[in-house]
């Protein structure tokens, strides 16, 4: 059996080689007569054709008019509903934190009377994705909402119970989807990233050495739960917090008195970026606290991104998520990395020059990316291996990296260059794009694009959103 074997292989062999010699001989088979079946045609594209050539040298950001104002009796709060955005102001010189709250939630119910029962659907949307359905039972949200409430100042507290008692549309206590608006509910709209955590971000920052002013530009771009119909791209907000030396401008939505993205009049950008854990921490609420309203502290209390960074530093181990913290001010720009336990890293000031996790690359020391990943060396890695954070971080590397004396409007060209109608890349401004915020140090001035459902996605423009 065995030399039976060996000699069909050595068959085998004889007629291999005859075939190879044969064509080398001249007899070579050839397609003659051969029909080239029909194809579909490629769908493979060059990735410069993700790309968008844009000048926007003669485009001005648009400065919207006011259609309507809407104001609560103790003129506490003023509204100004814009086309595309609502215009608040919140006056802390004039009234408590409780009497503010409640006459936003008075306002916000003039100026939109549908508010509450869609603010209720949005908020049930989230909680089902937090918790991987529907709930029977709400006991666990309810220990998060009492014990991040308690852990907050009174100032931050009375806010929020103020805000609740006002713009609830039920005496029933707790948590249930029935179209109305509970006490419960209505103060959980104010920490849904510490409590819920939906948030996926980016933002990236050129400082004064690479641009043509002398000074920094920064931009903040928030993707976030929009929900099932777009209800939050009906809210966009910017709220004015008049409180003396403690003043800021806040870009979220209406009704939130947590931080999103944020200035003061020092020039102090903040923004939360999320990041998670890498090695699978459990969420808990217990000894814990919120971040968005360390940020809120923070944008009151600082006047540099350092200060505001070390404070931030100072308290990481008390916050819910990990979390990247944008924090520019004209000179100095950070990414803090805010890490919750020991597993996912040590909590770092990340700039410029800051050593990076292998595998990762930045090739300028006047630029800083950021995306929804730690990236100093050491710390947890969710970029290397996540496609959707790698890439976003690789783009900003080639469009920003490169540059030199940057104009304003240069800047927002890099920001608006990639095609994300019908595009198939990842890209930093994403489908579940909010806002996309920049802010000029030069000139002080705000502008945004705010998502919607009226503009097509590649040709967005700019608002323009006052200054700083």
């Amino acid at each position: 059996m065995k030399n039976r074997i060996i000699k069909m292989i050595a068959l085998a062999l004889v007629v291999i080689c005859g075939a190879t010699l044969g064509g080398c001989s001249g007899n070579t088979p050839t397609y003659e007569g051969f029909d080239i079946p029909k194809q579909e045609e490629s769908t493979l594209k060059p990735v410069g054709k993700y790309y968008i050539e844009k000048n926007n040298d003669n485009v001005k950001p648009e400065k919207e008019k006011t259609i309507q104002t809407c104001s609560s009796k103790d003129g506490l709060c003023v509204i100004k509903i814009k086309p595309s955005y609502y215009d608040v102001t919140l006056d802390y010189e004039k009234g408590s934190s409780k009497k503010v709250g409640a006459a936003y939630a008075e306002a916000i119910v003039a100026a939109y009377p549908g508010y509450p029962k869609m603010l209720e659907g949005y908020l049930f949307e989230n909680i089902r994705a937090a918790f991987g359905g529907t709930l029977d039972d709400f006991s666990a949200l309810q220990e998060r909402v009492d014990t991040l409430k308690g852990s907050l100042d009174k100032i931050y507290q009375d806010e929020m119970e103020g805000f609740a008692d006002a713009i609830k549309t039920t005496d029933e206590s707790g948590f249930k989807e029935d179209g109305k608006l509970s006490r419960e509910e209505a103060i959980l709209i104010n920490m849904v990233p510490d409590a819920l955590r939906p948030t996926a971000c980016s933002a990236v920052t050129v400082n004064g050495n690479i641009t043509s002013t002398k000074h920094r530009m920064t931009a903040r771009i928030l993707e976030w739960n929009l929900g099932s119909d777009n209800q939050l791209s009906s809210v966009h907000c910017v709220t004015h917090f008049k409180n003396g030396e403690k003043s800021f401008t806040s870009i979220g939505f209406l009704g939130m008195m947590d931080i999103l993205t944020a200035v003061n009049k020092d020039g102090l950008v903040i923004g939360e970026l999320d990041v998670g854990s890498a090695s699978g921490q459990e969420f808990t609420c217990e000894g814990k606290t919120c971040y968005s309203y360390g940020l809120r502290y923070s944008i009151e209390n600082f006047a540099t991104a350092k200060e505001a960074g070390q404070y931030l530093i100072d308290n990481s181990s008390r916050y819910t998520y990990c979390v990247n913290i944008l924090l520019t001010d004209d000179k100095n720009a950070y990414s803090a990395e805010l890490s919750v336990t020991e597993a996912d890293g040590h909590s770092v000031l990340r700039d410029s020059s800051t050593p990076l996790n292998d595998g990762l690359e930045w090739n300028s020391k006047d630029c800083l990316g950021m995306v929804n990943s730690f990236a100093a060396k050491g710390n947890a890695d969710l970029m290397t291996a996540t496609p959707e954070n790698l890439v976003r971080w690789k783009k900003f590397n080639e469009l920003f990296c490169s540059e030199d004396n940057i104009t304003l409007n240069r800047f927002k060209e890099l920001l608006t260059c990639e095609k994300t109608e019908d595009s198939p890349v990842i890209n930093f401004r994403g489908d579940n794009l909010v806002h996309m915020v920049v802010f000029d140090y030069d000139t002080h001035s705000i502008q945004a694009i705010l998502n919607n459902d009226k503009q097509e996605a590649d040709n967005q423009k700019f608002v323009d959103l006052g200054t700083f």
